[in-house]
């Protein structure tokens, strides 16, 4: 074949594979698939026990735990990929969103023994143990999970857990772990602060205190406590400092002061606390207390008295005599030997003596022994004050209170001698040399005695003759 032979057969089949490329396709004709392109694979099925744990979620957080519980349990059932775990533990949610909560506990617990690692259900059942204040169970729940997992919520089970168990070593320990990991919680640091309180640790429970306060915690009760930190450390009233307060009045709060007392001939004018002192903190306790326990109100004279305010501190013991009537024994005893205290300061010796027997008579094995100290100060008192037959009265009572006491007679012996009763006092020194042969000043007491019975037998021998 020669080339134009050639090239007229290309062109003949060129235009016939442009005619059949044009032809339409029958109908009952499949169109043949293109090898090349990949078909789309059909979306695989969601397995049933998915589907319902799905439906499940939702519905529990929609607030109808009723139906969460129902689907939770059909995933359960046809759970086949090895999920019924995690199915469980959100049944145990909706049956506690439910009120169900021995059903949920039964299931949580059923989790822990297949899979002791598993914090969220250990977690779950700690709260449902917290809500029924099972203290001993929540520690013994969470306490394994520690070796997995250490966030702040189980911390913070735990030392509530210890604190209401007692064990304010473990509270604390737990306490301060959880502070380390969530430093904002202000009731951690106002527990923390509580069990330092509890065991005398009164400049930590100040700090703690503090801290709740300034996370915005706010309670009579906490100012009190505050108070109470304060007040063991001898933090009275603070640095005084005088500062103007337009209408304030003594006892009373001004913004960032407590209005102790005016400075006279200055008006407006006040000595004030700051609130890092007792009376600032329990100033604000009554403040905010629609009725101020006594507790707070017994405080405040406390926190007088201590600071030496006698008078003031008077009148607030004074207020709370009728309050006083309804408490127990030994609180009435404390109050009447505060009271004691107050009056004595005020130089009412009477007074200071009757309460002081009041408190006796209501707490006689923690008083009684402060009667003698009490009839030996009033006698000081009155020896100062020049009145040498008070002051013999009052050593006398004191010798009868505690006659074994070689001090008091020595002191009664040399006051005898000044009120010029030589035979009294002479006894008295006899009874010194009888308690204490060995006294340190027994020379001098032998050559008194001898002078006085000489100077007795010659008065003696006047009179006769």
């Amino acid at each position: 074949m020669n080339l134009r032979h050639l090239s007229i057969a290309l062109a003949a089949m060129l235009l016939a594979t442009s005619l059949f490329a044009n032809e339409p396709v029958p109908a009952d004709k499949p169109v043949p698939a293109d090898k090349n392109v990949a078909e789309k694979p059909k979306a695989a099925a969601k397995p049933a026990a998915a589907t319902s744990f799905q439906k499940g979620r939702d519905a529990l957080f929609q607030g109808d735990s009723k139906q969460a519980i129902e689907l939770f349990q059909k995933a359960i059932a046809a759970d086949n990929n090895g999920q019924k775990t995690t199915y469980r533990l959100n049944l145990a949610r909706a049956y506690r969103y439910d009120g169900k909560s021995e059903a949920s506990e039964k299931l949580l617990k059923q989790i822990l023994k297949e899979s002791p690692d598993h914090v969220e259900a250990g977690q779950l059942l700690a709260e449902i143990h917290h809500a029924q204040q099972r203290w001993k169970e929540i520690v013994e729940v969470l306490e394994p999970l520690l070796k997995y997992r250490h966030d702040y919520s189980t911390y913070h089970m735990l030392g509530e857990a210890a604190y209401h168990l007692d064990d304010f070593t473990k509270a604390a320990k737990y306490y301060q772990k959880a502070i380390q990991l969530n430093g904002k919680s202000a009731l951690d640091h106002y527990q923390l602060g509580n069990i330092h309180l509890a065991k005398n640790r009164y400049a930590r429970a100040v700090s703690s205190y503090e801290a709740a306060l300034r996370l915005g915690l706010e309670s009579p009760v906490l100012h009190y406590k505050l108070a109470s930190g304060y007040f063991n450390l001898r933090n009275y009233f603070g640095k005084v400092e005088v500062v103007t307060a337009s209408g304030g009045s003594p006892g009373t709060i001004s913004g960032r002061f407590y209005l102790i007392e005016r400075v006279p001939g200055k008006k407006d004018v006040f000595r004030v606390a700051p609130t890092t002192s007792a009376i600032y903190q329990i100033a604000k306790a009554i403040d905010d207390s629609n009725t101020p326990p006594i507790d707070i109100r017994m405080l405040r004279a406390n926190t007088y008295l201590s600071a030496r305010r006698y008078q003031p501190a008077y009148d607030f013991y004074e207020a709370l005599e009728q309050a006083v009537v309804k408490q127990p024994k030994e609180d009435r005893a404390l109050y009447h030997y505060y009271f004691a205290e107050s009056a004595l300061g005020l130089a009412k010796f009477d007074e200071y003596l009757a309460h002081l027997r009041k408190a006796i008579e209501l707490d006689k094995p923690t008083y009684s022994s402060a009667l003698v100290d009490a009839y030996r100060v009033v006698a000081e008192k009155y020896n100062q004050l020049g009145k040498l037959d008070k002051y013999i009265e009052f050593l006398k009572l004191a010798v009868k209170e505690s006659p074994q006491m070689a001090s008091l007679h020595m002191k009664l012996g040399n006051a005898l001698e000044e009120d010029k009763a030589y035979g009294e006092a002479v006894q008295q020194w006899r009874m010194v040399l009888d308690l204490e042969p060995d006294h340190r000043d027994r020379t001098q007491l032998l050559n008194l005695i001898k002078k006085h019975v000489h100077s007795l037998a010659q008065r003696n021998a006047e009179k006769a003759a």
